[in-house]
């Protein structure tokens, strides 16, 4: 077998490993910040996790860019915000990956109680100095099923 094409599995392989290892990062990294947010706010823990040039998107409004506009748009902020990772994806690098989960908020902190919402949420986490924070979070809401209509 040349050793050229040895040399190509290796690092293929290698990559593969650099972009499951980002992925399992990058989902921790999630974890933690809808923790944190939890116990010390939501305003707080979109500051802490966010890179300086962190982008928030949302609909109908422009993009909010940058941690310290990003806590002043939550801040004040009350309830549970609560998300969890389902999966993710990785750069062959492993300094980027997407986490992609399922979010609900409850207005009165408590996430045992019914949400008054819940959705689906995508952010782009880049590894640097620091470690893993987010450059962008964007989410949708679900809409309410309505009741079947009584003929």
């Amino acid at each position: 077998m040349p050793m050229s094409f040895i040399f190509a599995g290796a690092m293929a392989l290698s990559m593969m490993q650099n972009a499951d290892e980002a992925v399992a990062q990058a989902m921790q990294t999630d974890r933690e910040f809808a923790a944190y947010a939890a116990e010390n706010g939501i305003a707080e823990g979109f500051r802490l996790y966010a890179a300086d040039d962190a982008r928030l998107i949302q609909p109908n409004i422009d993009d909010i860019v940058g941690s310290d506009a990003i806590y002043s748009s939550r801040e004040g902020a009350t309830g549970l915000l609560h998300w969890e990772p389902r999966g993710g994806y990785a750069g062959e690098a492993g300094d980027f990956a997407i986490t992609y989960g399922d979010w609900s908020y409850h207005p009165d902190g408590d996430h045992a109680s019914a949400p008054v919402a819940t959705g689906n949420y995508v952010s782009a986490w880049r590894l640097g100095s620091e470690g893993w924070q987010y450059v962008l979070d964007t989410g949708v809401t679900n809409s309410r099923e309505q009741p079947a209509a009584e003929e």
